[in-house]
C-alpha cells in the first residue's frame, strides 16, 4: 500500500492488509512478543463487544450502510413464517406424520426433508428462508438492533453531536511512512472534518461521565491512539488541529460525553508512541521479541495495601 488518502476502502481489506496499526503498535506497551503475536494475527479475537461496537459506528457514521448492511435476526413466530417447516428433526419428523408419509423414523435430516418435498414440493424449510433473508447481511438480535437505534437516535436529537458528524468523511483510511524508521503505518479515523482539521472517535461506553471516561482513556491507551492518527494527518498533508471523542452510553438514555483531547494528554501519547515504534523497529531489525523478564524480581504490596498495612499499626 502506498502513501497517502483512501477514502471508502472496505473495512476488511485495511484490516487484512499491510501497515502498522496504532492498536497493534500499543500492544508493545506490554511486550513485544505481545505485538508480534498480533501481528501474525494470533491475537485477533472476535468478540461480541467488538461486532456490536462495530455495528453501533456504522449505525451513526454510516447510517446508510446500517440499512443495507444489517437485518434483524428473521423471527420464526413472524406470522409471515407459520408454513415455514423447522429444520429439527422432531419436527421434520412430525411434519412427515402429519404428510402420512411412511417409513421416515429412521431417516436423517436430508432425507426427511427430500422425502417432505416429495410429498409437497411447496414446502418452505426453515434454513433456507432464513438464509434467503438474511442474504449476507450481518444479523442482530433484536436487543442488539434497538441499541443501535437509540444511538442513533441519541445522536441525532444531540445538537452538537450531529453537527460533528456532518460535512466530514467516515472511515477515512490514510498511510504514510514513518520519517525516523521507514515502517509503514496505518490509520482509519471514525469520522474526519477537514474544514475543521479535527478526527472525532466514536466510542461506545457504560459510563460517559468526565472522571469515568478520563479513566477509559488512560486504560485502553485512547490518547495514545488519538495522537498517532494527528501524526498521520500531518504526513499526508491534512489538517490536524485537534482529536475529540464522542462517548455514548449503551443504556437508556444513551446519555452521550463530548470530549476534546488535551496538549497535555496529546504529547504524552505522542512520547508514548515514538517510544514504542523504535523498539518496535530495534525489534523488528534484529528478529527478537521478548516478553517479560526471564528473571525473578520482588513483587511489592501496592500502595494503598501499604497504606492499610501502615494504619493497621499505627
Amino acid at each position: 500500500m502506498k502513501s497517502g488518502i483512501y477514502d471508502q476502502l472496505p473495512e476488511q481489506e485495511y484490516h487484512a492488509g499491510e501497515g502498522l496499526s496504532a492498536s497493534t503498535l500499543v500492544e508493545m506497551g506490554r511486550s513485544p512478543a505481545h505485538c508480534k503475536a498480533r501481528l501474525d494475527g494470533l491475537r485477533e479475537k472476535r468478540t461480541r463487544a467488538l461486532e456490536i461496537g462495530q455495528a453501533l459506528h456504522c449505525a451513526v457514521l454510516e447510517p446508510e450502510r446500517f440499512e443495507t448492511d444489517y437485518i434483524l435476526a428473521p423471527n420464526p413466530m413472524d406470522e409471515q413464517y407459520a408454513d415455514v417447516v423447522p429444520v429439527a428433526d422432531t419436527h421434520l419428523k412430525a411434519h412427515c406424520k402429519k404428510l402420512g408419509i411412511s417409513g421416515y423414523s429412521k431417516l436423517k435430516k436430508d432425507d426427511l426433508k427430500a422425502a417432505i418435498l416429495e410429498a409437497d414440493p411447496q414446502t418452505r424449510f426453515w434454513d433456507q428462508v432464513a438464509e434467503k433473508a438474511v442474504a449476507g447481511r450481518t444479523i442482530l438480535s433484536e436487543n442488539d438492533m434497538d441499541l443501535c437505534h437509540g444511538v442513533m437516535g441519541s445522536v441525532s436529537r444531540h445538537q452538537k453531536a450531529s453537527s460533528a458528524f456532518s460535512s466530514g468523511v467516515a472511515e477515512r483510511s490514510i498511510y504514510w511512512e514513518d520519517p525516523d524508521t521507514g515502517i509503514l503505518c496505518r490509520g482509519r479515523m471514525d469520522y474526519y472534518r477537514e474544514d475543521l482539521g479535527i478526527v472525532f472517535d466514536l466510542k461506545s461506553c457504560v459510563d460517559a461521565r468526565y472522571h469515568r471516561f478520563q479513566s477509559d482513556i488512560m486504560k485502553y491507551h485512547y490518547h495514545m491512539k488519538a495522537s498517532w492518527y494527528l501524526k498521520g494527518c500531518r504526513a499526508v498533508g491534512l489538517p490536524a488541529n485537534g482529536f475529540a471523542w464522542l462517548a455514548i452510553e449503551k443504556e437508556e438514555p444513551y446519555a452521550i460525553g463530548l470530549y476534546m483531547a488535551s496538549d497535555d494528554m496529546l504529547e504524552l501519547g505522542r512520547v508514548d508512541m515514538d517510544c514504542l515504534l523504535k523498539e518496535f523497529a530495534e525489534c523488528q531489525a534484529s528478529g527478537i521479541w521478548p516478553a517479560y523478564p526471564q528473571e525473578f524480581s520482588t513483587i511489592e504490596l501496592p500502595d494503598w495495601a501499604k497504606k492499610d498495612l501502615h494504619d493497621s499499626f499505627a
